[in-house]
């Protein structure tokens, strides 16, 4: 992708999602996928295949078997530019979290989950 049109993705406006950050760094994911639209579209359809069913695991999970897969989501999220997901998986990282911090970061890591996915399939 080109400088040009980076800037035209930073300032795209998205629909329901509004001005201002996108729920996917769209610039973050053309540096990855160097500027492919076929590979930024094969990668983003695998990651919201993923992190749905790693969220439901996660929402479902004992907080020991939390860990593992809090860490898959947010090395998944952190390549694709899903910065709030990735944020939030990293926060559930924590050591010596109270569970019901925890359960609070799921619930909203439901939604950010959700708002990525439905962000990917708007512009796919």
């Amino acid at each position: 992708m080109t400088a040009a049109a980076m800037r035209t993705v930073e300032k795209r406006d998205f629909g329901g999602f509004g001005r201002g950050p996108a729920p996917i760094d769209l610039v973050h994911l053309a540096r990855q996928t160097f500027g492919s639209n076929d590979l930024e579209r094969e990668v983003l359809g695998l990651f919201a295949a993923q992190t749905r069913i790693l969220v439901e695991h996660i929402a479902a999970a004992t907080p020991v078997d939390r860990g593992p897969l809090v860490h898959r989501l947010k090395g998944s999220a952190r390549g694709v530019g899903a910065t709030r997901v990735a944020a939030l998986a990293e926060a559930l990282e924590a050591p010596q979290l109270a569970e019901s911090e925890a359960r609070r970061l799921v619930d909203e890591l439901i939604v950010a989950e959700g708002e990525a996915r439905a962000f990917i399939e708007a512009i796919r």
